[in-house]
């Protein structure tokens, strides 16, 4: 079930295409069969399941991982006893998740009751207690990309004390570094023809991009898309990020309040999305026909009054529409 309200388009920078897009419109996730808004602390890490219809995503600080039924409107929870919980994904072909708890990758049984349910795939940042990986997702072979994030207290994260990383089912246990250092990693998606990752290291402000070898692993060529400082945004920091099915790239505007449709090509700002709420954190393209833009937000820290922090949003009538996610593979995941 979702709360609907209609808002007129915020189209920045001289936008051509205002006058083919009047209105966007906005929903709210409500909580199961009531008009209440569902409200979580810190919402992240949206993906959505195209076999299941229903969207993944957690609350970070309550330790949560939830799954949002599409039809039913119902929220179904897994608590995570062991810490904090950033990253949720798909793992192919098995009813297991993949889920980062503190530092620390692991599959995930949702039909195992407590912490029994996490089978432990690798660790990262050994020696660095206080990091936590804070962004993760799959390639198109079936990789898993994640970056750490240092020790943060109130909303300030030690710079340059954390790595970004990937893994494969061939070697799990020992991740591979291709960044170091990095502050926050955070909004991660490549290219439709998997030439290009996109990246972002959120206190830089930038929307990055490297050429991807999707055989090796391998990224090079690094080099700014959009760099947000300069279109306003000097107090906000990139967050999550998605692409859609023409390639454009949809990131999540922390403390900004707002989501900015990105083309790379051009490099740049087509729309913003303003939401009425600050802590903007991650976003999926969702629903039946993949048109719904699905953004998790938070109210962590929040000294403002926002009632609706920490709400899911949809957005609907953007005239785009996303590509399905990809899904880490590890070939025995449920026997592992």
């Amino acid at each position: 079930m979702s709360l609907n309200f209609s808002l007129t388009i915020l189209c920045l920078f001289g936008c051509a295409l205002a006058k083919n897009l009047q209105h966007y419109k906005i929903s709210m996730v409500s909580s199961g069969d009531t008009d209440r808004v569902a409200l979580f602390t810190h919402a992240e890490s949206p993906v959505w399941d195209v076999e299941s219809q229903s969207l993944y995503f957690v609350d970070a600080l309550q330790q949560n991982v939830h799954r949002l039924d599409y039809v039913s409107g119902q929220i179904f929870t897994k608590h995570i006893g062991y810490g904090q919980v950033n990253v949720v994904s798909l793992v192919s072909g098995s009813s297991r998740l993949l889920v980062a708890v503190r530092s620390a990758l692991y599959l995930l049984d949702w039909k195992v009751s407590g912490d029994a349910a996490l089978r432990l795939l690798t660790t990262v940042d050994e020696g660095l207690p206080e990091n936590l990986i804070n962004e993760g997702k799959a390639d198109s072979e079936g990789r898993f990309w994640a970056g750490t994030k240092g020790p943060q207290s109130g909303d300030d994260v030690l710079p340059d004390k954390a790595t970004f990383y990937s893994i494969s089912q061939q070697s799990f246990t020992q991740p591979r570094i291709h960044l170091r250092p990095v502050s926050i990693s955070n909004g991660l998606v490549w290219s439709l023809n998997n030439t290009i990752m996109y990246y972002i290291d959120s206190p830089t402000q930038k929307i990055e991009a490297f050429d991807f070898d999707p055989v090796n692993g391998e990224i090079s060529g690094r080099r700014t898309i959009i760099d947000i400082a300069n279109y306003g945004y000097e107090d906000a920091i990139p967050d999550g990020m998605t692409i859609d099915s023409r390639g454009h790239l949809w990131v999540a505007v922390m403390f900004g309040g707002t989501v900015l449709h990105i083309d790379p090509d051009s490099r740049k700002i087509v729309f913003g999305y303003k939401l009425p709420v600050s802590r903007t954190t991650s976003l999926c393209w969702g629903g039946p026909n993949l048109d719904e833009l699905f953004v998790t937000t938070s109210k962590a820290k929040l000294d403002a009054n926002e009632p609706l922090s920490g709400a899911i949003f949809t957005i609907r009538g953007t005239g785009s529409r996303g590509v399905p996610a990809y899904s880490f593979r590890f070939d025995n995941a449920d026997d592992y």
